[in-house]
């Protein structure tokens, strides 16, 4: 039996940053909001991860909540490093306020600045300022628990 702690079932994001030229993005789960006044949000990226290297350099990110049906996309930034291949080539993007790339087919988006970083066990969390948001779609966000993506009305399912 897995430990409580993996039972959590979680938004799945793509978080994006840039750092001048150099971009960056992955697939994130550890993604919240953190304040309404002002608007804050704050993503946990570890400390291995090509995107954290970037995301501390250029001091921006972008959260996009991806649609029920975008797995193929949540898995291609969450299968490979972005220190081996550029995920976002292929992707349509543009830059958002803050200058991290926005994704032009996902559910929304969150643009960031980055206001306060701390180290936290091997993740650094990242809190960034609300500079910029936009709804593409109006659907259903795609979930993850811990066997695999779901979408709500999946979540939960026994079976």
């Amino acid at each position: 039996m897995k430990p409580a702690r993996y039972l959590m079932p979680q938004a799945v994001f793509v978080v994006t940053g840039a750092a001048g030229e150099k971009t960056a993005g992955m697939t994130a789960c550890w993604v919240n909001r953190v304040s309404h006044r002002p608007p804050l949000f704050a993503v946990a990226i570890h400390h291995g991860s090509h995107t954290r290297e970037v995301v501390a350099e250029g001091g921006c990110f972008c959260i996009h909540i991806l649609r029920h049906s975008q797995v193929d996309l949540a898995r291609r930034f969450g299968s490979v490093s972005g220190h081996e291949v550029d995920k976002l080539a292929g992707v349509p993007w543009r830059r958002g306020e803050s200058g991290a790339p926005v994704l032009e087919d996902v559910l929304a988006y969150l643009d960031c600045r980055v206001v306060h970083q701390f180290e936290v066990g091997d993740h650094t969390l990242f809190v960034g300022e609300l500079v910029g948001e936009g709804v593409f779609r109006q659907t259903v966000p795609l979930l993850f628990r811990p066997e695999d993506y779901a979408d709500i009305g999946q979540a939960g399912d026994e079976g």
